[in-house]
């Protein structure tokens, strides 16, 4: 690699094949260059951030890794035979298994096949969704959410959204959103549960607010972490997926069914929205055979789920008392993870915490210092209490 072509650089590049673009080639996202710029810096970063968190993992003194939202039990031993029985014919295009996980997803969710786009995780989806909007106008997003912290670019060039602050108990305000609402908003993003803050929308509330907005604007619901909501299936809003509404639906297996490293995701929206979808990433063309079986044998895997969801409440109770106990307030969280202020800076802990072997991250919103705990196994949580204790002493 030529020393004129940094890690950044490459990254963006990488980034840039996977959504089936080339620097310099004709297509829809030289429409809006700022725009498409800034998604690529904020995607290169958290690579640059999962490639940091990898090399803490591999660190001889890691006891607990708690700053990536992984699921420690995870994959099920289900999914681990798919990819040994699948990997001799992995010399095949993946074709027709993508095609049975696409059915598979489809029928789960009570929508067609031409409903489902597949991609390596959803992260590769949010990006090409953002670059579609960013083609048309301006996104809408929440201050704070998971796309929220980065849009600056090292120029001073921003990407061209809105942001409405959270309410004073930390939910999406969606009567400010429609406030603000306008003709030249593309995409209204909303994570559900939200990340970091681990809070959810009243399923009543955002469902209305998808009614009302989806006439106007694509209303791109994240539902990384639907599967830890209390009721995934009413949580969700692809009803309006099925009601041929404008609403776009992004969920992955990362979470609930260990599926991090596996990289699979999916999108659920109306046949022309994926479409166009589709010119902005590679059409689900990076989901490989081993994965899709993978997928496939996971959401059979009814027992490894409920073993997951049960583990990850027991592991967040011990969280919540462990916080209590030491006279700290947290966000109830209905995701994998759980965000509470702290009383120092957020670095100065981490660094903390690291020197005790235990990973965590931090962010600064709302005038505070905050830690995010991903939950992992008692004996991690365990690791977090005693780490935690010492680093705040």
């Amino acid at each position: 690699m030529s020393s004129n072509l940094n890690r950044r650089d490459w990254l963006k590049s990488g980034l840039l094949a996977s959504a089936g673009l080339t620097i310099g080639q004709t297509n829809p996202v030289n429409a809006a260059p700022v725009f498409t710029q800034g998604i690529l810096d904020v995607y290169a970063e958290r690579e640059l951030e999962l490639a940091h968190e990898a090399m803490l993992a591999a660190a001889p003194q890691i006891k607990a890794r708690l700053s990536s939202n992984e699921n420690p039990w995870g994959p099920s031993t289900a999914a681990i035979k798919a990819i040994s029985d699948t990997a001799p014919k992995s010399f095949l295009y993946a074709g027709p298994v993508t095609m049975e996980l696409r059915k598979a997803i489809a029928e789960m969710n009570g929508v067609s096949p031409d409903q489902v786009l597949l991609g390596a995780g959803s992260s590769e989806l949010l990006m090409a969704s953002l670059l579609m909007a960013g083609a048309k106008g301006k996104v809408m997003m929440a201050e704070t959410c998971y796309i929220s912290g980065r849009d600056a670019r090292e120029d001073g060039a921003t990407m061209p959204t809105i942001k409405v602050p959270l309410t004073k108990d930390y939910q999406y305000d969606l009567d400010a959103m429609d406030t603000r609402l306008s003709a030249d908003t593309s995409l209204i993003y909303i994570c559900n549960p939200n990340n970091p803050t681990g809070v959810m929308l009243p399923s009543a509330k955002l469902s209305s607010f998808c009614e009302a907005a989806s006439p106007k604007s694509t209303v791109l619901v994240d539902e990384a972490y639907i599967d830890y909501a209390p009721n995934p299936a009413t949580d969700s809003m692809v009803e309006h997926v099925r009601k041929g509404q404008n609403v776009l639906i992004l969920r992955t297996l990362s979470k609930l069914h260990g599926f991090a490293g596996l990289r699979i995701g999916y999108a659920l929206g109306q046949p022309a929205t994926l479409k166009e979808l589709r010119k902005y990433c590679s059409g689900g063309f990076t989901v490989s055979t081993t994965s899709a079986a993978a997928a496939i044998a996971s959401f059979k895997d009814k027992a490894f789920q409920e073993m997951v969801l049960k583990n990850t409440a027991e592991s967040k109770k011990f969280l919540y008392d462990t916080l209590k106990s030491m006279d700290y307030t947290y966000l109830p969280s209905s995701a994998n993870f759980v965000l509470f202020p702290i009383k120092v800076k957020g670095q100065v802990l981490l660094q903390k915490m690291m020197a005790e072997g235990v990973s965590v991250r931090s962010w600064f919103f709302d005038q505070q210092n905050w830690c995010r705990v991903s939950i992992g196994t008692m004996d991690e949580m365990k690791a977090f209490k005693e780490a935690f204790a010492k680093s705040v002493s």
